[in-house]
């Protein structure tokens, strides 16, 4: 008997859903650096036409771009066991595309840029629910991490990062919007993304540098989060690792 085409579609779009809460963040996390890295070289190609340069052909590289490093993601974890995060590698290249267009209108739209923040918000949020109920099975006194968990772990780290650079670029681009003093002392336009970039990982890394750094109270307050945030998921981190290494020389 052939199912019902609403099953199909059903099936196929609770399949998508679920490829895209995974792999979301990662996605645009790639896409924003990317944007930070190549966007003056094209720039300079296309600078007569600036519109149909930030509004066509920006999106586009951009997207592709992105399809690639992702699909190179997946050539070089092949070998490595990707785990179920990452079975569904069409869907998520159609997440990666779409990543690469949303990056560049939120770039020059407050509201696409609080679109964005709300979406990568609410993935963070279900991706730590998911991530507490596995917490509970990692810290079992006999639990050995496999490899689909370290990838669970890894991942869901990376998603912590992204949300984070996504909540510094949408602090900083407000006081710029409503023109209050800076929240960070990001470079102006696009060169402000790999500054926000560089100052999450080097803050959630606990390393710290100081070249960059927050200016307001409330920029203060959100690194403070970030930096204690990075300690609990660095910790649980070696731990559950070395209780593994632990246990398998034992």
């Amino acid at each position: 008997m052939i199912p019902p085409r609403q099953f199909l579609i059903s099936d196929q779009f609770a399949l998508f859903k679920a490829a895209a809460i995974n792999s979301f963040n990662l996605c645009y996390l790639v896409s924003l650096l990317i944007l930070s890295l190549f966007s003056r070289q094209i720039a300079l190609l296309f600078a007569p036409d600036y519109y149909l340069y930030f509004y066509v052909l920006l999106p586009i590289v951009n997207g592709g771009l992105s399809c690639a490093v992702i699909a190179l993601f997946f050539k070089l974890m092949k070998r490595r066991g990707a785990g179920v995060r990452y079975q569904h590698k069409n869907k998520v290249l159609i997440v990666a595309f779409c990543t690469g267009v949303l990056t560049i209108f939120a770039a020059g739209s407050e509201i696409v840029a609080l679109g964005v923040f709300l979406t990568v918000t609410s993935v963070t949020l279900i991706n730590l629910r998911d991530f507490m109920r596995r917490l509970w099975v990692y810290l079992q006194p006999d639990k050995v991490l496999t490899k689909e968990d370290m990838m669970n772990f890894s991942a869901f780290f990376m998603s912590l990062i992204t949300a984070f650079i996504v909540l510094n670029l949408t602090v900083s681009f407000l006081h710029d919007f409503f023109g209050n003093t800076p929240a960070f002392n990001f470079k102006p336009g696009i060169e402000g993304i790999l500054d926000a970039v560089y100052f999450t990982f080097i803050s959630m890394t606990t390393v710290g540098f100081g070249d960059v750094v927050p200016l307001t109270p409330f920029a203060k307050i959100i690194v403070s989060f970030e930096c204690v945030s990075s300690y609990v998921m660095l910790a649980l981190f070696v731990g559950v690792i070395n209780r593994g290494i632990v246990k398998n020389k034992s």
